[in-house]
């Protein structure tokens, strides 16, 4: 195009001298025709050259924009991960093909798990769920750490339930979420082992949605219902408008006397005792099966060590 430009800089020179010439019947119209074609010759070329130009500056720009989709399409190609952690689990290696259309649901391919971030997932029956608050504190034992208790605080309950089982056996439960402190298990950490839990661990958890200190309490074992008459109790009783109130036995002078108590919270292993008894009393813990059923106001009891409990006859 330069080059074409500066011709025709140089003919339109020529023309405009030789024109000046002819005018002055200088040079013959041959020799000014001769000028005039040359001039308007290059003139045309310039032309076509400058549309040339353009041409090939929407075919650079054309270009330009295929490269930008070829450069975003390789993108795609390329699964960035949306979070920084440890491959938990990997189910494809290099080179296999994966599935991934709009149709289909795709290829999980992997799985990253912030292992400095441990949560634990548990079921709560529908019972007890009412009782459960976020932030409420946890108790969380873990298999692989026997004898290891950590803590950790409710981060999500979930709102719509989980059934399981046959119709007849159904069980009902909602999923929640604890979140361990790290603080609990900072003693496991090292730097060989920056990560002691692994996703999928099984583990138990307490959730605390209630706690007392100060109180007095007994083995929940030892608290059973028997219906409030003088007639019945010591015997068991189906009828649904019967008056059941919670009983302890307590023994006195080798007897079981039948009292009635208050309850308040429990938890796995022991409830509150708000009234009916003191620190003092002695109390019959087991067996249940005789606390539920057998024993009765009265009956005639034998302290003896937990350990030679089951091993006395009838």
């Amino acid at each position: 195009y330069e080059q074409i430009k500066s011709k025709f800089k140089q003919t339109k020179k020529d023309y405009e001298r030789n024109k000046i010439i002819w005018e002055q019947e200088t040079i013959s119209d041959a020799e000014y025709e001769s000028a005039l074609s040359s001039f308007e010759m290059t003139a045309a070329e310039l032309e076509a050259a400058k549309k040339s130009v353009e041409s090939a500056k929407f075919s650079v720009q054309s270009a330009e924009a295929s490269l930008s989709e070829s450069e975003e399409n390789l993108q795609k190609t390329i699964i960035y991960a949306p979070m920084s952690g440890t491959i938990s689990m990997l189910n494809i290696e290099k080179g296999e093909r994966v599935v991934g259309t709009m149709q289909m649901a795709g290829t999980e391919m992997l799985r990253i798990a912030n292992l400095n971030r441990m949560e634990v997932k548990v079921d709560v029956n529908e019972n007890d769920i009412v009782k459960v608050k976020l932030n409420d504190t946890a108790l969380i034992e873990i298999d692989a750490y026997l004898g290891e208790m950590f803590k950790g605080v409710v981060t999500e309950i979930a709102n719509s339930a989980d059934v399981s089982g046959m119709s007849t056996d159904q069980v009902t439960s909602f999923d929640v979420k604890v979140f361990l402190l790290k603080e609990s298990y900072h003693h496991l950490v090292s730097e060989n082992n920056p990560s002691p839990f692994r996703p999928g661990m099984s583990a138990s958890v307490d959730i605390q949605t209630n706690t007392k200190s100060s109180i007095l309490t007994i083995p929940i074992q030892c608290v059973t219902t028997r219906v409030d008459s003088s007639e019945n109790i010591g015997e068991s009783s189906t009828e649904i408008d019967e008056d059941f109130k919670e009983v302890v036995f307590v023994v006195s002078n080798d007897s079981a006397i039948i009292t009635t108590v208050k309850t308040g919270i429990q938890d796995n292993k022991y409830i509150e005792i708000k009234e009916g008894l003191t620190e003092e009393n002695s109390i019959v813990t087991a067996p249940y099966s005789a606390i539920s059923r057998r024993l009765k106001d009265g009956s005639i009891v034998k302290v003896v060590d937990k350990k030679e409990l089951f091993n006395e006859k009838d």
